[in-house]
């Protein structure tokens, strides 16, 4: 790759972090530590009822501002990105790369934020990354919310042909440089008039959006990033489904070629009591394409199987004991009963985010992937 291509890649790198601070830096952001060491980015903001999202492969939770913006006042939302996905840490071996690893890692995320349950909404691989959770963790599952994932048969139902698929992913994972040239080419504005032929539905999708995918995508470390997606033609989580026995709304575009409505369909009928929306001419971007019918779409869920929960957060203190609750600006929190004669206090301002006191943690050693796949690439 030549100088002048490697520094047009880094200034759309650089245009991409500059997107993402512009989204998301009302978030604080951390870093928790896995099962094995790998240190996994993941950013939390709001109080109340927890609510996680799982993003999907080769892609993090851009997405999702109108998700979190419109969630936050209620609940807290945490986003968080794979092993080997900015800015999480590319692990020292890339064979742990799979999506019960990647369960592992959301658990890891719960412990530090000090989650103890959650609403799991997942898109994409997010879908089977929730699904697995459930199979390790039932207990820490509130209730789920898969969005254009499937749980198995991404790329085709036939075994053999999902075989092979994987064992592509698997050589182009250890011979990215094939396929480095293309690097460069993800960030010409020509792609998102191209997906828009493709996949996505032109009248919906926000242009800005997409160029922060395609820069996302050249940021990523494809070494991990085709690792990722070996990993999720290889999963199957067929036997999952049957066992889920927690509120789950199910969410899928019509015009989804890469996750199938039938699969959506499957799911639906045989996930115990689980709710369908199918959203009318979305596309595997549907997240990106109406998020406000998604939004709303979700809050009527929760309100439906939630709403003691969404009032009266947390329902116990730690050590099993109910917490009480008592009536500040107009929301319900714990804390003590006001004894007799005792007068109200007045209620506080709610501090901006810019002011709130956040914990700084040094970041991954490896948050700079792009020079690491660069190097990897060349030699």
């Amino acid at each position: 790759m030549s100088f002048l291509t490697k520094s047009y890649v880094k200034k759309k790198v650089s245009d991409y972090d500059h997107g993402m601070a512009e989204l998301f830096n009302d978030m604080e952001k951390r870093w928790a530590t896995s099962f094995d060491g790998t240190r996994i980015a993941y950013r939390v903001m709001g109080e109340g009822m927890p609510i996680i999202l799982s993003p999907g492969v080769f892609t993090t939770y851009m997405f999702f501002e109108p998700f979190k913006s419109y969630f936050s006042k209620n609940h807290k939302i945490i986003l968080w990105d794979y092993r080997g996905h900015p800015d999480s840490e590319v692990p020292k071996d890339l064979d742990t790369i799979t999506v019960p690893n990647c369960a592992k890692d959301l658990k890891a995320v719960m412990d530090d934020a000090g989650v103890e349950t959650a609403i799991h909404v997942g898109f994409s691989m997010g879908v089977m990354t929730i699904l697995e959770f459930y199979k390790l963790y039932p207990k820490r599952v509130l209730g789920m919310v898969p969005i254009n994932g499937p749980y198995g048969e991404v790329f085709s139902p036939s075994a053999k042909v999902m075989e092979n698929i994987t064992d592509a992913f698997n050589f182009m994972s250890r011979n990215t440089w094939l396929v480095e040239w293309f690097r460069p080419v993800l960030v010409l504005p020509i792609n998102i008039p191209i997906a828009k032929k493709v996949e996505l539905n032109p009248t919906m999708v926000a242009q800005e959006e997409m160029t922060l995918y395609f820069e996302y995508a050249a940021k990523m470390d494809w070494r991990a990033g085709f690792k990722a997606l070996a990993a999720m033609s290889s999963y199957n989580g067929e036997d999952i489904i049957d066992t889920i026995n927690v509120p789950t709304l199910l969410i899928c575009g019509t015009k989804d070629s890469w996750t199938p409505k039938r699969i959506a369909d499957e799911m639906h009928r045989r996930i115990k009591n689980s709710e369908f929306t199918s959203i009318p001419g979305g596309s595997h971007a549907t997240p990106a394409e109406n998020p406000e019918m998604i939004n709303m779409r979700i809050d009527l869920f929760l309100r439906e199987h939630f709403a003691d929960q969404i009032e009266n957060w947390p329902a116990k203190k730690p050590g099993g004991k109910k917490a009480t609750a008592k009536k500040v600006a107009g929301k319900k929190v714990a804390g003590k009963k006001r004894g007799p004669g005792r007068p109200k206090k007045a209620a506080a301002k709610k501090k901006p985010a810019s002011k709130k006191a956040v914990r700084v943690l040094e970041p991954p050693a490896s948050a700079e992937p792009l020079e690491e796949a660069l190097e990897a690439a060349e030699s």
